[in-house]
């Protein structure tokens, strides 16, 4: 299954504790299913980090991953899906970054919540909003999938030397993709 990472430069090892805390699946190794959508994790790696070149790396992940223990979460958002990224993004003063990610999955898959899903877990975590409200406004992005590695053994699975990339170069995007 070919899948596509966004982030600021070419990738030589996946790095677990390199990735975020408090993010939708938890701190891991996200992947989408859509160029489009690398390009934007990509472009927005630069942004908040303030260097580097927005970079899509694509892998070939082997379906055999999905042996080990995992979440799938359905297309559309649902409770068990809210209740899943407001506690992975939940800010607890007494987890480290050593307690993430806060499940024991190898691996999370499902929809990929729009940018305003900050706004929504933060009111519902307030009990400013219902959950069938929180629902409605946790919007998905249309026809997109995310995968999230969490695990050594998750990783396992990532085909780590076939992995070609594509950069922007002035201003525009590299129309190949560049081996590793």
């Amino acid at each position: 299954m070919k899948m596509y990472h966004g982030t600021n430069m070419v990738v030589d090892t996946i790095d677990l504790a390199k990735s975020r805390n408090r993010v939708d699946f938890g701190k891991g190794f996200y992947l989408t299913d859509k160029i489009g959508t690398g390009q934007s994790w990509a472009i927005r790696k630069v942004e908040l980090e303030g260097e580097g070149i927005p970079t899509i790396l694509c892998y070939e992940i082997n379906n055999d991953l999905f042996v080990l223990k995992g979440q799938r979460f359905p297309d559309d958002p649902n409770l068990e899906w809210l209740d899943f990224i407001c506690s992975n993004r939940r800010n607890n003063p007494l987890a480290s970054s050593r307690l993430e990610p806060r499940h024991d999955y190898n691996w999370v898959s499902g929809a990929i919540a729009d940018d305003k899903i900050v706004d929504v877990v933060a009111e519902y975590l307030r009990d400013e909003i219902t959950d069938e409200e929180a629902i409605r406004r946790a919007r998905a992005l249309p026809k997109t999938y995310q995968l999230s590695l969490h695990t050594s053994a998750a990783i396992s699975f990532v085909d780590d030397v076939n992995v070609t990339y594509r950069q922007i170069k002035r201003g525009r995007w590299s129309r190949n993709w560049t081996k590793r």
